[in-house]
């Protein structure tokens, strides 16, 4: 799947117990469908849950300026990193199973960034172009995973390198900005 370089950047800026059967399971982080799982989230203040279906088509580190200024105001501490955690997934397999109407959002770079009207976390952000709304970047900090990150979510690299404020030393790609599937140049950090 091809992303632009605006929802690669919502996807950074980069994220629950979802309605009430989720409660009772007992694995909190999945849920079967058939064979594919369903990875639940949350809000930093857990009032807006999420579920996604399936692992995530790729999950990135963004290092971009809208990534730390979204997090900026964000109460959850894993958003203050001085990076975004992102989860690439189609938007069909993501929904918001409670608290729709406490979402705000707002248009950066012609992507639309959905937050929590209380925290201040990012939960989502998606192209403001119809043609190009067939894929989300969801904030990977709000998944709730019962025993660590599934490996499945590890980061396969690093966009907007060249803006970070923290050096990583981790051996995944660096990009100057973005790969070209993402309509970046494709660059690499030396």
């Amino acid at each position: 799947m091809i992303f632009n370089k605006s929802i690669l950047m919502a996807i950074l800026v980069f994220a629950l117990i979802t309605s009430s059967y989720w409660i009772f399971l007992k694995n909190d982080e999945i849920k079967k469908d058939g064979d594919m799982k369903i990875y639940k989230g949350q809000c930093f203040c857990a009032s807006i849950y999420f579920e996604a279906k399936g692992k995530p088509v790729f999950t990135q580190y963004c290092h971009c300026n809208k990534c730390r200024t979204v997090a900026s105001d964000s109460k959850n501490p894993a958003d203050k990193k001085g990076y975004g955690f992102t989860a690439a997934y189609l938007t069909k397999n993501f929904e918001i199973t409670n608290g729709n109407d406490r979402l705000i959002s707002i248009v950066s770079n012609n992507s639309r960034l959905y937050l929590c009207s209380q925290c201040k976390t990012l939960i989502y952000g998606i192209s403001e172009n119809p043609d190009k709304q067939g894929g989300i970047g969801i904030n990977a900090n709000n998944f709730q995973f019962a025993e660590g990150i599934p490996t499945s979510f590890a980061p396969v690299r690093h966009t907007w390198y060249q803006n970070r404020i923290i050096n990583f030393d981790d051996k995944l790609p660096k990009f100057k900005d973005t790969p070209k599937e993402q309509f970046g140049t494709g660059e690499l950090c030396e």
